[in-house]
């Protein structure tokens, strides 16, 4: 499998691959917990925390059947911290991904987080689609989205430190 996530390796500092299997998550979050708590300052680390968290659900929720590994990759060059996480989403789960950045990068990071609030609301019971939304108000971090012709996709957190 192409590994697009070696750019840069001198700032990686974190690259974890696993299955997308939902009882992997919390132990993932737990080595989050500890490696941001660790290596950032509380602030920072509460912000990282909350990205990986929302990025690893997702991509977890989202991945094909056929898909047999989620990345995750953390990067950060003193200044900024960049999270990417990348597994194969259904493509029913793309065209949704595609829709929910079409969607954030029309708004502020605020009005996007109110709005899909308010839109939470109105979803059946134990669907909210808020992580991308909180990842930009509440994590302070910006999003790209890159897809790769394998039908992969990497989702990118970038946020100053």
């Amino acid at each position: 499998m192409p590994d697009a996530i070696q750019v840069n390796d001198e700032k990686r500092i974190v690259h974890i691959r696993l299955r997308p299997l939902w009882a992997y998550v919390d132990g993932i979050r737990e080595f989050a917990r500890f490696f941001c708590s660790t290596t950032f300052d509380e602030g920072v680390a509460d912000r990282a925390q909350l990205v990986i968290h929302e990025m690893l659900e997702n991509a977890v929720k989202y991945s094909s059947r056929e898909s047999d590994e989620v990345e995750l990759a953390i990067r950060s060059d003193g200044g900024s911290i960049d999270i990417t996480v990348a597994n194969q989403p259904t493509p029913d789960s793309l065209e949704l991904l595609r829709s929910e950045f079409a969607s954030l990068s029309e708004r502020d990071a605020e009005t996007a987080y109110v709005e899909a609030m308010s839109r939470a609301t109105q979803l059946p019971s134990g669907v909210s689609r808020l992580g991308l939304a909180r990842i930009r108000f509440e994590g302070r971090f910006e999003l790209s989205l890159t897809e790769e012709k394998d039908g992969r996709i990497r989702v990118t957190a970038s946020g100053k430190i």
